[in-house]
């Protein structure tokens, strides 16, 4: 008995440090798992990051599309406003050798080419209300893909944030 008894004795005290290396174990497997966490989620945002890059560039180039559909429209719109102010300058012109001539044949030849002057502006109106109404819309696409670049660069800067080792600025 004596002999059972101080080998639940040494046993006892033989598992005594395995108690206390299986507490230090514990801690070591927490930290490990902890780290691989980490890995994992550093992982996770720098493919999160790639994702948001491919995205920032198709969005720069939807801008850039975006932009030149726009500088084209307001271009098409200064254009269609110089041909009606040069029509309104011929019509102008035609007056005038109409009221200078004393010719009745040219005086109607005039007032013809006047006319067909004339009979031009309605329509060139008309365009440059088109391209106006094609400009507003060109500028609203703009800023919603505009709006949509900041977002994506918003989201990757956050992302970008995160992956910034802790205490740097």
């Amino acid at each position: 008995m004596k002999t059972l008894a101080a080998l639940v004795l040494v046993g006892a005290l033989g598992a005594m440090p395995c108690l206390g290396q299986s507490g230090q174990d514990s801690e070591t497997l927490q930290a490990i798992l902890v780290e691989i966490r980490g890995l994992h989620n550093d992982a996770r945002l720098g493919q999160t990051s790639q994702i948001l890059l491919a995205e920032m560039l198709m969005q720069q180039t939807a801008v850039s599309r975006a932009l030149q559909k726009r500088d084209d429209l307001r271009s098409s719109v200064e254009q269609a406003q110089t041909q009606q102010k040069n029509i309104a300058a011929q019509v102008a012109q035609w007056e005038d050798r109409i009221n200078a001539s004393v010719d009745p044949a040219q005086k109607k030849q005039f007032a013809q080419f006047e006319d067909q002057m004339k009979s031009q502006l309605p329509m060139l109106k008309s365009q440059e209300q088109d391209r106006s109404n094609d400009l507003l819309d060109a500028e609203g696409r703009l800023t919603r893909e505009q709006d949509a670049l900041s977002s994506i660069q918003d989201q990757l800067n956050a992302v970008m944030k995160k992956l910034q080792p802790p205490g740097t600025p």
